[in-house]
């Protein structure tokens, strides 16, 4: 993440820093320094708010010192402190979004999730740059608040605070920035040299990959011997229908809360999120390098692919979900019709077809098999940033099952299949 540096008053402040959660009270200088080394930053910044403490990093050679302040640090504390309104009235936010207009021209930008800064979520660049941030990480939904210059309150985010820059940093009563040893830049003191582990890091990005690889064989092989049991249960009854392919699929809320769950990777290590995409078996991401390096990739994602030109990465890891029920199903027009209404309700197109039946005596089939008792519908669509949660419980129907959800610049894909009773 580049450093940007800005004056404000007689005081120099820097945007950009890198932040990281610490979970050793005792030691937060100690632990604060070790994840220095790891990411080659000589200077940091300690910050405790709500019971949380981070630490925020940058080099020297970037244009930091031990004579810049975070930006960062006093905004957070001013509205730790003074909160912010929402819901109706003042209080404490532990989740907000700022975009404020810098002196220089520049714009910086903050996010904050459960009180801690995300770990670029500290940025400062252009008003377009800022915009796309602030709207594609606003689209992720789960915040109390935006904080930020008047003119953004025509693009219409909830709860929307105007706010100058200036207006966040404590004055003396003469109107002077007061500002507190504590957000100042300090060196990172301890100096143990850092061994390089490349060899067993690769090693262990290999068997990683071999394992995942062979548990998605043997969760394979588990479901076609489940199939089989149950093809032979239903054979030695005298069954005259097939097994219910949704019986053993997740119904929608459960596969969109599993999906949404593993989706803690945003920005891992400054990297930006190319695509995020999940399905009942797996959930995979892929990132672009923009200003950062493979090893503040590395700090967050130990296991990420980087690719040879060592721009791009990518990460997959297995979800576990729990299966659906056997409800019974609904004709097409009492599933889709009210489907269809509350997605034009929000403005959502839905490409919805018809999966065409299988061909009535299939060859080496008996003329006696089974046959399927429903009919298949596969559906897709773009909710823009409607939560996957809020999304799911549209779904919620009998026979309605997800197959796929994707996050791509700001915005949520989902893909599916409508099961229905035959006519």
């Amino acid at each position: 993440m580049a450093i940007h540096i800005t004056q404000i008053g007689k005081y120099k402040f820097a945007c950009g820093l890198f932040w990281q959660s610490l979970s050793r009270p005792r030691e937060l200088v100690k632990e604060a320094a070790e994840l220095a080394r790891k990411i080659d930053s000589d200077l940091m910044v300690l910050r405790k708010d709500h019971a949380t403490a981070q630490a925020g990093f940058a080099h020297s050679r970037e244009g930091a010192s031990r004579a810049t302040y975070s930006l960062g640090a006093a905004v957070s504390k001013t509205l730790a402190l003074e909160g912010a309104n929402y819901d109706g009235q003042k209080q404490t936010a532990h989740n907000w979004l700022g975009a404020f207009k810098l002196a220089d021209g520049m714009w910086a930008y903050f996010a904050v999730r459960d009180a801690n800064f995300l770990p670029n979520g500290d940025f400062a660049g252009s008003k377009e740059e800022v915009l796309e941030r602030l709207q594609g990480d606003y689209g992720l939904g789960g915040w109390n608040v935006v904080i930020g210059e008047a003119e953004l309150a025509d693009y219409g985010f909830h709860n929307f605070n105007p706010r100058k820059i200036e207006d966040l940093i404590p004055r003396k009563k003469c109107g002077e920035i007061r500002v507190h040893a504590w957000w100042a830049l300090r060196p990172v003191k301890t100096t143990i040299a850092w061994k390089p582990a490349a060899a067993i890091g690769s090693l262990s990005i290999v068997l990683a990959g071999a394992g995942y690889l062979y548990w998605q064989h043997l969760k394979q092989e588990e479901q076609r011997r489940q199939f089989a049991l149950e093809a032979a249960r239903q054979k030695s009854a005298g069954a005259a229908a097939l097994p219910h392919p949704w019986r053993s699929l997740p119904v929608p809320a459960s596969l969109a809360q599993a999906c949404f769950n593993k989706f803690s990777h945003l920005t891992a290590g400054g990297w930006q999120l190319d695509d995020y995409s999940c399905n009942v078996n797996s959930a995979s991401y892929s990132w672009s390098r923009q200003d950062s390096t493979i090893d503040f990739l590395r700090v967050q994602v130990p296991a990420a692919q980087v690719d040879l030109s060592g721009n791009k990465a990518s990460f997959a890891e297995p979800l576990k979900t729990s299966s659906g029920q056997d409800e019974t199903l609904l004709d097409i027009k009492n599933i889709l019709e009210p489907l269809a209404s509350r997605l034009q309700l929000m403005h959502i197109a839905a490409k919805i077809a018809k999966v065409p039946s299988p061909p009535e005596n299939p060859a080496g089939q008996p003329k006696d098999a089974p046959k399927p008792d429903w009919e298949s519908y596969t559906f897709a669509f773009n909710s823009g940033a409607l939560p996957p949660s809020e999304v799911a419980r549209i779904l919620g129907q009998p026979g309605i099952r997800l197959n796929k959800l994707s996050y791509h610049g700001g915005n949520w894909s989902f893909e599916g299949v409508m099961y229905a009773k035959l006519p």
